[in-house]
């Protein structure tokens, strides 16, 4: 925002007290405290600015929520690096503010004329609802339609200010610049063959113009352009994915695995079933849906899209653990303030040993500390209850090509709270052999003779760059465990920390819901590779009982051992897509479209390495 402007506004409105109610007269100064973290002070590059314009409509409806002070953050950070974990009781004991300070809050906010939608004393919170107008009359700011760069939404032309009595430390939701999306990508959505429509892994024949139930079972160019080729991939099936990552030896290990989104289809469990009967794969036995009200931003959220998503956030978890109970929550919408009220829901009920997140934004800037704040109070409680949290990284590369030529990573898996999950790309054949294992950045080549490598040129993708994203945050400074072992800052918060399948050339094939209608398609993504990972973890805590919040610097401990792949592959394989009427029909595998690419040790696309198998099963959190 630009600060000239700032200074204006904040001028106009120096004279604002909020004089407290009747309610709340008694007993009570009429001090006020202006918060700093809460209004114009988003996290922003040098190129941003943000855009305010005329005012919002009065009757616009707005969610906040009001944030107390927890006790003993600099004990909590040094716990979470040293990878204590204690139970909900003793955190709430030592960290959580009292329940009666929650009180006074919920019940000035009601005395507002604000509607209280949640008060979680684990994270020190009161979400509240209430219009434009009765926002800007509660906190002394003035809402505005705003955008930074192509985000439109709401952002406050000054700081809130409220009552000290009330010791609130920041408000988040003010702002609604930050949005988060899916991270779904497949190049065949539609209609791959169905489980068992293959009876061995080499029934499509070399020259085939087909998809390829395994990698090289069925190739259309008789001239290579790369030593490892295959036609694009099928789908792999549930068991694939298991054999993938050594997973069958731990299949009757039950751990509980939680999925956060918005929304979501209420025929998960049917449809996933119907599924894992025609793939021959046990099914899902043990799944909850807690699905909120949709609130007045789901249109904004591709309500009926993201039914393709909690597909394969739940298919994927179960392919890797097929015993686990899945505890599925979908917030009201993909808003910040519905993520977070569910998210810390979430952690305070504590049904779940993991947390998988396929979603995020393009960038981690245009946030208050208060909005980051908001994530980070519940990613703390779970880190040190023995939860751990997994972000996806994004689908774009550096992101670019989303945020007007600025490279950036997106929140939440840019919170050094979170486990921020990249993508690789995965040629696995019929037998199990992986001889393709590279990271995912996706580069797009012409082969108009197929008989011919002559002639290959590079084209462009009209959609943008297709690959994990990764780089350097904006928000974040760099966590313990990253000094001395990343390559692009020593002083910031690199992404991604570990990565699994992602690339929808290689990708998974799923039964989802789309405009009424169910079938099959094959995706990938960091959507794909985040509630693997998460599901892996699980496993992993599962077989061994070893007590892990944060699974960041456990993962950092095995760097250079068996329990992690090294990814380093650029350039080495390629995919051919079958079909016409594409702009191109080569895919080059960790092909560096961008400045994102493999390479020895920890890497922007990869991270540390990639799970491998039952090694890093026994292994994490020695």
């Amino acid at each position: 925002m630009k600060r000239r402007n700032l200074a204006v506004a904040t001028a106009a409105v120096s004279s604002l007290v909020l004089v407290p109610s009747t309610a709340f007269a008694a007993g009570h100064d009429d001090r006020t405290v202006t918060l700093n973290n809460s209004g114009t002070s988003l996290n922003l590059g040098a190129d941003d600015d943000v855009q305010l314009n005329g005012a919002a409509p009065a009757t616009r409806t707005v969610q906040a929520t009001l944030q107390l002070p927890l006790r003993n953050q600099d004990e909590a950070q040094r716990l979470i690096a040293q990878g204590v974990t204690m139970s909900p009781a003793e955190y709430r004991k030592k960290f959580a503010p009292s329940q009666a300070q929650v009180d006074k809050v919920s019940a000035w906010a009601r005395d507002k004329g604000l509607k209280v939608t949640r008060a979680n004393r684990d994270s020190g919170t009161v979400s509240v609802s209430a219009p434009v107008r009765g926002i800007n009359s509660a906190f002394g700011v003035r809402m505005r339609l705003a955008t930074l760069g192509g985000v439109q939404g709401l952002a406050v032309d000054t700081d809130p200010t409220v009552p000290d009595f009330l010791g609130l430390t920041g408000i988040s939701g003010l702002n609604t610049l930050h949005r988060v999306q899916t991270n779904r990508s497949s190049f065949a959505p539609r209609n791959v063959p169905s489980p068992g429509a293959f009876s061995n892994a080499a029934t499509a024949a070399a020259g085939s113009d087909a998809c390829a139930p395994y990698w090289g079972d069925a190739l259309k160019p008789t001239a290579k352009k790369w030593a490892q080729e295959s036609n694009l991939i099928c789908g792999y099936q549930p068991k694939d994915l298991a054999k993938m990552y050594g997973a069958t030896g731990a299949a009757s290990k039950a751990p509980s695995l939680g999925i956060l989104l918005w929304g979501g289809d209420t025929q998960m469990k049917t449809i996933t079933n119907d599924y894992m009967k025609a793939a021959g794969y046990p099914e899902l036995t043990s799944y909850t849906s807690t699905i909120a009200k949709p609130d007045a931003n789901m249109p904004d959220c591709d309500p009926e899209g993201v039914k393709g998503e909690h597909a394969l956030d739940v298919q994927s978890s179960h392919a890797v653990a097929p015993s686990a109970a899945i505890h599925y929550y979908g917030a009201a919408s993909c808003y910040d303030d519905a993520l977070t009220a569910m998210l810390g829901r979430m952690v305070s009920e504590h049904k779940v040993s993991t947390i998988s997140m396929s979603f995020g934004s393009t960038t981690d800037r245009g946030m208050t500390d208060a909005d980051k704040t908001a994530w980070n109070r519940p990613f703390q409680q779970a880190a040190l209850t023995g939860i751990s949290v997994f972000a996806s990284t994004g689908d774009w590369g550096n992101n670019s090509s989303r945020n007007g030529g600025l490279t950036g990573v997106g929140h939440p898996a840019s919170s050094p709270n979170v486990t921020a999950v990249g993508g690789t790309s995965v040629g696995m054949t019929s037998t199990g052999a992986k001889p393709v294992v590279a990271g995912w950045e996706s580069r797009f080549f012409n082969q108009p003779n197929l008989a011919s490598t002559v002639g290959i040129t590079d084209v462009t993708l009209l959609q943008g760059i297709s690959g994990a994203g990764g780089g350097t945050s904006s928000a974040y400074a760099q966590p313990t465990w990253q000094k001395g072992v990343v390559t692009g800052s020593t002083t910031k918060r690199m992404l991604p920390d570990v990565s699994a399948l992602g690339d929808p050339a290689t990708g998974f094939k799923v039964r989802y819901t789309e405009n009424g209608q169910v079938g099959y398609g094959s995706f990938g993504g960091t959507s794909l590779s985040s509630p693997v990972t998460a599901a892996l973890v699980g496993l992993s805590k599962a077989q061994t009982g070893r007590k892990i919040g944060l699974a960041t610097p456990w993962i950092y401990k095995l760097r250079g051992t068996s329990a992690l792949t090294d990814v380093n592959a650029p350039s080495k394989a390629g995919v051919y897509l079958p079909g016409t009427g594409r702009k191109f029909n080569l895919i080059g595998i960790d092909a560096k479209p961008e400045n994102l690419v493999s390479a020895a040790g920890w890497d922007n696309v990869t991270g540390v390495g990639t799970p491998a198998g039952a090694a890093f099963l026994s292994a994490l959190g020695q």
